[in-house]
């Protein structure tokens, strides 16, 4: 028994220490890529000393999810502004005529010019206009605004093409940047709102909801590297109940907040290993079960990232030993008469885990 409590003592001492100081939380990487770097770092997986810490997603994936191949807030009402000069010259120098007509071009004072068809005052039918800097509308009209379906190209090269209500992204379109990547799908006020598809030129896509020019519900995210994310988006960010899958096999199934492993989840490593239980802000905290490929599990408490409070710790062969846990490190063993006690929380049982929409 001495022995044996000797080799209990010596394993956690060796393969234990739950801290993997390498390792940063989602929000610091994304901090990190956002004031410096471009790329992201390679994981560092040690299976050699079965460490139990997370490795957490590279922080150019977790960037792109904010990211917005719209980029509506840049563009928000640029025809709307764009036209509203034109509309007030046209509306003082235009005749009564309330027959649609095709009209030689007419010239705006800002140096903008129009072809197409007119009723009365107004632009209503089809029509181009090009602005001085080089930016273009072809499309339909109505009551001097785009109003149906046209095109409309930045001057930067970007073009939106799809639908129009007075002056303001409507309806289906597809936003295009210069650089390859685009969005399809719904428009509300110039912003995406409903279903729409999302590429970037790397390969990488979103297919979800979206809403007011966010993804908001549910989605899918496949990154370039193979790695892949189906669940729940508010604000941008992965948030609710979700499926994260690495480019190496890893998974974690559960709960997020903030692009961070959030609430109750299972994370699967490829040696077999599994953890299922609570976290914060991307670390073990609260209740869990971690239990290695050869049968060996340890079922307790967490904080931080750190086994911290009551631990049971199970060997191979089904025997138990019960102890007291800080900072990753074991206190002491508690008592025999102890060992029956039941770690898991009153409703750690009664969970339903929410199903994965196809």
């Amino acid at each position: 028994m001495k022995k044996m409590m000797m080799k209990i003592v010596c394993f956690f001492t060796e393969t234990l220490d739950l801290e993997d100081k390498n390792l940063e939380s989602s929000s610091q990487i994304v901090q990190k890529y956002l004031n410096l770097d471009l790329k992201p770092k390679k994981e560092v997986v040690q299976i050699q000393q079965i460490p139990i810490s997370n490795v957490d997603i590279p922080q150019a994936q977790i960037v792109k999810t904010i990211e917005s191949n719209s980029d509506s807030k840049k563009r928000k009402n640029e025809m709307m502004v764009r036209n509203q000069e034109d509309v007030f010259e046209t509306y003082i120098s235009k005749s009564q005529n309330s027959v649609r007509e095709k009209r030689p071009r007419y010239v705006y004072k800002s140096g903008a010019y129009y072809d197409g068809e007119w009723v009365g005052k107004n632009r209503d039918g089809y029509g181009i206009q090009i602005w001085s800097d080089g930016a273009k509308y072809e499309g339909e009209w109505k009551n001097n605004r785009a109003n149906g379906r046209g095109k409309f190209w930045h001057v930067d090269g970007d073009f939106f093409d799809g639908e129009w209500k007075n002056d303001k992204a409507c309806g289906k379109g597809i936003y295009s940047h210069l650089n390859g990547a685009k969005y399809e799908g719904d428009w509300m006020d110039d912003l995406q709102h409903g279903f729409g598809i999302e590429t970037w030129a790397d390969s990488s896509k979103f297919e979800g909801q979206y809403q007011n020019g966010k993804k908001e519900g549910y989605g899918k995210y496949f990154w370039a590297d193979g790695s892949s994310y189906v669940g729940d988006w508010s604000d941008n960010k992965l948030s609710g109940y979700g499926l994260y899958t690495w480019h190496d096999g890893r998974k974690y199934l559960g709960q997020w907040a903030n692009n961070q492993m959030n609430g109750r989840g299972i994370y699967i490593w490829t040696d077999g290993r599994q953890y299922e239980g609570f976290y914060l802000n991307d670390k073990k905290h609260g209740y869990g079960i971690y239990v290695w490929p050869d049968g060996r599990k340890y079922d307790g408490y967490w904080l931080n990232g750190k086994q911290s409070g009551n631990g049971r710790y199970v060997l191979q062969n089904g025997k138990s030993y019960l102890g007291l846990w800080q900072d990753g490190k074991r206190i002491r063993w508690l008592d025999q008469s102890e060992y029956n006690i039941d770690l898991r929380p009153k409703d750690w049982n009664s969970y339903v885990q929410p199903s994965m929409p196809e």
